[in-house]
């Protein structure tokens, strides 16, 4: 099984090919597609769509379709989760020191605590006024599956992609699966579960691994506060980007939601709970250590 490691994202990735070679241009077009992709999505880059409105007057905005379906998902997420998520977080996670603002403009706007409106209407983005978005908690899923795509249209058939901890995975070439330990949150060196993924996508997300302070990354744009009891989730669903919605989705709907966003997104699941328990869907697979 060949490897090919790169960094992109903030992050490390790993493309695995099970019977086969990586062909030089198959890790250039994965390399450049990362870069694009960083380019483009990135909440840290001046330059980036997601950053484009920052000194927009309130009105209608034509989007790429990248960037126009996944407002479209997080739309659908923010509706799951009573707006509790909303990728317009990006104006809150600044006012608290998450990420820097260096070469990029002020979102401050008239009023205090007033949080950034938008809506889509016939494709087009409605705003408000000035508004940033924050993509990080599906956007990598949504890359990891554009990397999956060039290998199979590179001819790959057995694979596996995985950026910051989550993956997606073919077969290997002998049908079997690739064995995943999924890792207790905040504790790197304890399972607390074994999945067997084929032609599946995982995403983990928890609140150990992105902190600043007092905070953590996951926050309740509307009440300005972490999210608590949750400590993380893992979520298996057809594809990365799938996963990574699943999860985002979890952190913030009410638990009453969560067999809506099962159907949704095609997933099984498991969130892990501050006082040491889990909540571990029925459809769930794997193996509970």
């Amino acid at each position: 099984m060949e490897s090919f490691s790169f960094s992109g994202l903030g992050t490390g990735w790993t493309v695995l090919i099970d019977g086969d070679v990586i062909h030089p241009q198959v890790k250039n077009d994965i390399l450049v597609y990362t870069q694009t992709f960083e380019k483009r999505f990135s909440r840290f880059l001046p330059g980036s769509e997601v950053n484009a409105f920052r000194t927009s007057e309130a009105g209608e905005y034509i989007l790429s379709s990248d960037f126009l379906f996944l407002l479209e998902t997080a739309d659908r997420l923010r509706s799951f989760t009573r707006g509790k998520y909303d990728p317009a977080v990006a104006t809150v996670l600044e006012s608290v020191g998450y990420g820097g603002k260096q070469g990029l403009s002020s979102l401050a706007r008239e009023g205090k605590n007033i949080f950034p409106q938008w809506s889509l209407c016939e494709k087009k983005l409605v705003i408000d006024g000035p508004i940033a978005f924050d993509l990080g908690g599906i956007g990598k899923g949504y890359c990891i599956d554009g990397i999956a795509s060039i290998l199979h249209n590179a001819g790959y058939k057995y694979f596996l992609v995985e950026g910051g901890g989550d993956m997606v995975a073919t077969t290997k070439v002998d049908g079997s699966f690739f064995r995943i330990a999924v890792e207790f949150p905040g504790k790197p060196d304890t399972a607390a579960s074994i999945v067997h993924l084929v032609n599946q996508g995982i995403a983990v997300s928890d609140i150990f691994r992105r902190r600043f302070g007092k905070w953590h990354h996951l926050i309740d744009p509307h009440e300005k506060v972490v999210v608590k009891n949750i400590i993380g989730c893992t979520a298996v669903t057809p594809n990365a980007f799938f996963a990574d919605c699943m999860t985002s989705g979890l952190f913030f709907a009410p638990t009453e939601q969560y067999e809506a966003l099962a159907e949704a997104f095609e997933a099984s699941y498991i969130v892990f709970y501050e006082d040491g328990t889990a909540r571990i869907s029925h459809q769930w697979e794997g193996e509970i250590l």
